[in-house]
């Protein structure tokens, strides 16, 4: 799987502050051959698509499009995307700003895999999930 960081250098993020979490969430998710896109926003970035996708029109930290079980993928291998609010991510860290974005990319990576928190049993398992990669 090749991740591909994108707009990092304009907000101050290094790649690497990321390696951690990559190698651990690796464990949790089949091996995929493809593109993996995450792309650090402004929040009217990050408003338009959950106005579009979503259908709220509010800034959220993160979202993101899964493509594994489309056409897309099998046509463009890229797996998915994740957006992540940079502002946001800023205004919701308690431990620093690397920490909070690395929480918001592990959610976002495991939404791109199928996991998700629509029930109790799901939120339980993807925060457990969450938890070891994160150390």
């Amino acid at each position: 799987m090749d991740i591909q960081f994108i707009n990092c250098g304009e907000w101050g993020i290094k790649k690497t502050d990321f390696d951690k979490c990559i190698r651990r969430l690796k464990e949790h998710v089949p091996d995929v051959e493809g593109i993996l896109n995450v792309v650090f926003v402004n929040d009217d970035y990050i408003q338009s698509l959950n106005k579009q996708y979503r259908h709220k029109d509010q800034p959220t930290d993160v979202i993101s499009f899964s493509y594994i079980e489309t056409s897309d993928f099998k046509d463009t291998g890229l797996i998915g995307e994740i957006y992540i609010s940079v502002p946001i991510a800023k205004k919701q860290a308690k431990k620093g700003l690397e920490d909070e974005l690395n929480k918001l990319f592990v959610h976002g990576f495991l939404h791109i895999f199928g996991h998700n928190h629509e029930s109790e049993k799901d939120f339980k398992k993807m925060n457990k999930i969450e938890r070891e990669v994160l150390g």
